[in-house]
Order: C-alpha cells, then structure tokens, then sequence
C-alpha cells in the first residue's frame, strides 16, 4: 500500500472514530496495523475497545502504548483498564507512574484511592482522595468517594464535614443534600432530615431518592403533596433502581392510607423489577446451609482455647432481619458500659474472604477469625462491652462460639409470619436479601433460619440467650432486668431511657427505635392475611406455627 492510500484509510479510521462508527474502526484499524505500525491507530483502537468497554482488548493495545508513549495520560489510562479488569495492584502502580509524571494529577489520585479501597487499605484511600481534592477543589467525585468511605467506616463526623464541603462549592447539589438529610436520619436528627429532602426536592421535584427517604419518616396523609408530586412522574423514563425506589415509596404511601390493594401492587412491581437483575437462589442458600451445618459437625469436639485475651466482650445479636434485633441493640447501648456497632460487616466478610470451600485447616480458620474480628472491632470503642447487630450472623453461631467463647450471643425470635411479612414489605439495599422478593421464597428462607437455629440450640443451648420479641415489648422493663442479668452486667436506671440514647442507628427501624415501644405490631400482618396465602401455606407445609 502506498503512502497515500495508508494515509486516506487512516483518515477514513479516524472519521469512523469521530463519527462513533466503532465497528467499523476495528475492521479497518486492525487491517492497516497489519500493514504498518502506526502509533495514532493503536492508540484510537485501544480507545476504540475501551469506549465498547472491552477492557481484555484495551489492555492489549495500551501494554503497547505505555512503551512506546509513557507519559501520564497514557498511565492513568491503563491504570483505569486494569482497575475495570479488577487487576487493583497493578491499576494503582500505573496511577502511581502518572503521578510521579504530573504530581498534581486530581484524577489520577482518585482513583488511585478507589483501588486502594479496593484493597481494603482504607486509610491510603483517604490520603489519597484528599490529594485529589487538594489538587482540584472541583474534584466533587473525590469529595463524593471520602463521603462513601467515612460511611462505610461509620465516621459520621468526618461525613459530615465533607458533604458540608461539597455544598460549599454547589449550594444546589441534590446528591449532598440527600445525603446530609439521610445521615441526620442516621444521627436522629429526624427534622432537619426531612428539612433537607424537602429541599432536594423544590430543587429537583424528580428526585426519586429523595422522595423515598421523605416517605421513610413521614405518615402520609391523603392530601400530602409530596404523594402527588410523585404520582406525577413518568416512570417510564427512569432506570430500573430508582423505578424500585419509586413503587417503593408509593406502595408505603398507600399502605399509610389504608390502599392496600394498591399498596400491593405497587410493592409487587417493585420485587418484579429488582428480580430482573437478582442473583438469589433457592438451592445455593440451602448448599450454604448445609455447608455450615457440616463443618460444624465435624469439628465440634474441638477444643477452642485460646491464649490471647480480649480487652472486651462481644455482644452479638442475631436472628432474622425485621425481629426486633435494632430496639434490643438501642437498650442494651444505653448502659455506660455497652458501645452499640450497629450492623457490622466484618464477621461474614472474614468467613467470606476464606471460603468455606478452601478451609484447610479449621483451627486456623478459627484462629484468623478471632484476630481479624479482633483487629478492626477494638478500633470502635474502649468499652467493656461492644455490640455487633447483625441479624444474619445467625449463621455464623457455631463459628461464634469457637472463635469468641467469651461472647455474648443475644438470638431475638419473633411471629413467623410478622417477621416474613415485614421483610417482603422492605426493600432492603443488600441483594443477600433477595430472598424477599417473593412470598414464597421468603417463607422458604424462614424455614432454612429455623432449622439452622434448631441445630444450634441443640449443640449450644448454654451459649445462646433467646429473646421473644413479643414477650420483650410487652413487659419491657422485666424483660430486660432479666436480659441484663443473663449478661452478667449491672442494672442502670439508663437502659430504661433508650429513646434518649443518640447513638447512630442506620437500618430501616431507625424511625421506630427513637419512638415508644408500639405492643400487637406481630399482629400488623394479619391484615393483609389474605393477599400472603403463599406465605401462610409455605409456613404450614413446614409446621411453623405462627
């Protein structure tokens, strides 16, 4: 081919490139590299593959491009490839190498703080987001990843200042906004949460999350015009997670006013729409029980001594989510000497980074359990006592008690079918929910839960301290004179006065834990019994009572 013709076909690749005619640009790109290597086409196929998002090819071409052109866009490039390709050790030292080229580089730090969060090496994510604000005040991204990282962290202080930053830079900006309104939601500040959704809202009457978190803390009444602000949007045109939150909000809404053939069918719509995208089955919760149930069995004679010493006591409180698990947690956390964590992630995070497939040794599995957990939880508090609340820990009872024989193990038990009725009706964020998403399968989920607890009880009756939810309601102070006798920890006239406990509470009942106790809501479901007949059946084939 003749200098000519190579560089009107390039020509013709570059204007295919321009025009968003992609496939066309592969065809014709790789046919004219054969012929000559041109660094302008290597470069615009490997952009070409990553705007197509195939990142395995646009790592092939730029391997190329960092060699024969190394300078720091280039670096920040394949840095981003391999962080898409999950390759994060080798994404942050090409963010690395951009940085060492241009040491003001604002992007290039934050996503060298997204991969090292990645890696689970929290605090070089924060350096590093700070410098991608340090060098860009326009950065909002950074501002937006050290929001999610002190959230995730539970420092809700630091949270809060940065979402304060970010509205200091854009006064109007309705993802700040929404977020600084949902930590006050967090913080108890229940008011000034709706103040600030109400806000997003005059702002951006289309912001479903908004709305959502509005109806969360709001009774509606039949002329609340934030209903009818939302009944007005077309839903047709918004994607599929905020349609969720959508039919979500108006099946609460109606349920407030008494609809509930209306408040279910919206609720159906928006289980409809989340199973489209869940990967929950049935048959791999069943395996997974199975597994733990089998592991235990064949190391249950093992002796658990343990040399070190705990400088505290865990308090674990368990059982299925919507039992009651966040008020018992907003009592004990009352007393001076008990720190309540909220729902901590680190147990099954732990048991999850190993694998129950690739434990080798179950001493050792035992072992790095204790010093992990042991690991981040002393960070949280200098307390006697610190409370990890999270319902399905449940799972990991056996485990609890060999790696934690000092622990305290709280199970809350409530009605069958309030706790079955109560997680169909939430839409909880973690897809490990999505057995909720039917009648059926959440019945089924419940049977799996009551098995696997039979099979504790019988093998660690003594570690276990059960608690009726319905018995706990109704006789409050009795019931937890008792409960904190069983923890072997004094009576204070405080755990009486939980509603002026400020703690952060970050599940669904953070409304409900800061209000008085409400006795009969096991009762709730019971009038909508004849829209759950899946869910009663499924429960009677099984014989649980409800």
């Amino acid at each position: 081919m003749s200098s000519k013709n190579f560089l009107y076909n390039k020509k013709i690749i570059l204007d295919n490139f321009n025009k968003g005619k992609f496939e066309k640009v592969v065809k014709l790109g790789k046919k004219l590299l054969k012929l000559k290597k041109d660094f302008q086409i290597l470069y615009v196929l490997g952009l070409t593959y990553l705007t197509l998002k195939n990142y395995l090819e646009a790592e092939k071409y730029f391997s190329n491009i960092v060699l024969l052109k190394p300078d720091a866009e280039n670096y920040y490039i394949y840095g981003n490839i391999h962080k898409q390709l999950k390759n994060y050790n080798k994404a942050s030292e090409y963010f690395l190498k951009a940085i060492s080229l241009k040491h003001d580089y604002s992007e290039a730090y934050n996503n060298l703080g997204n991969t090292k969060f990645k890696l689970g090496l929290t605090e070089e994510a924060i350096k590093n987001y700070k410098n991608a604000i340090k060098f860009s005040k326009k950065n909002i991204q950074a501002y937006f990843n050290l929001a999610h990282v002190f959230s995730e962290e539970k420092n809700f202080e630091d949270l809060k200042k940065i979402l304060q930053e970010v509205l200091k830079l854009d006064e109007k900006n309705t993802t700040a906004l929404n977020d600084l309104g949902y930590l006050n939601l967090i913080l108890g500040n229940i008011d000034e949460g709706r103040r600030l959704f109400k806000k997003v809202i005059e702002i951006d009457n289309k912001h479903i999350r908004a709305f959502k978190n509005y109806f969360l803390i709001t009774k509606v009444e039949k002329d609340n015009e934030f209903l009818k602000k939302l009944e007005k949007i077309d839903l047709s045109n918004v994607n599929n997670e905020d349609k969720i939150f959508a039919y979500t909000s108006l099946s609460k809404c109606n349920f407030d006013l008494d609809n509930s053939d209306l408040a279910l069918k919206y609720l159906a719509e928006s289980h409809k729409i989340k199973k489209l995208k869940s990967n929950f089955s049935f048959e791999t919760e069943k395996k997974l029980f199975d597994k733990i149930k089998n592991i235990f069995k064949q190391n249950e004679d093992r002796p658990n001594k343990h040399t070190n010493k705990l400088d505290f006591i865990p308090i674990f409180i368990l059982g299925m989510p919507r039992s009651g698990t966040t008020l018992l947690e907003q009592v004990l956390s009352s007393h001076s000497n008990i720190h309540g964590a909220g729902e901590l992630n680190y147990l099954p995070k732990i048991i999850d980074d190993v694998g129950l497939d690739k434990i080798k040794n179950f001493d050792s599995f035992i072992k790095n359990i204790r010093s992990e957990y042991y690991k981040k939880i002393m960070q949280l508090s200098n307390k006697k006592f610190i409370i990890d609340k999270l319902p399905m820990n449940f799972r990991w009872i056996g485990f609890i008690v060999k790696a934690f024989p000092e622990a305290k193990i709280i199970h809350v038990q409530r009605n069958p079918m309030a706790i079955c009725w109560s997680n169909y009706k939430i839409n909880f964020p973690d897809p490990g929910m999505d057995y909720s998403l039917s009648q059926k399968d959440t019945a089924k989920y419940y049977i799996l839960y009551d098995d696997l607890m039979k099979f504790w009880s019988e093998r660690l009756k003594k570690k276990i301290i059960n608690i009726n939810y319905e018995n706990f309601v109704n006789n409050f102070v009795n019931q937890t004179h008792s409960l904190v006798e069983k923890l072997e920890i004094k009576w204070e006239e405080n755990l009486k006065n939980y509603r002026k406990n400020a703690r952060p509470v970050q599940t669904a009942s953070l409304l409900q834990v800061r209000g008085t106790i409400k006795k009969n809501t096991s009762e709730d479901w019971k009038k909508y019994r004849h829209h759950l007949k899946v869910m009663q059946e499924t429960l009677d084939a099984a014989k649980i009572e409800y």
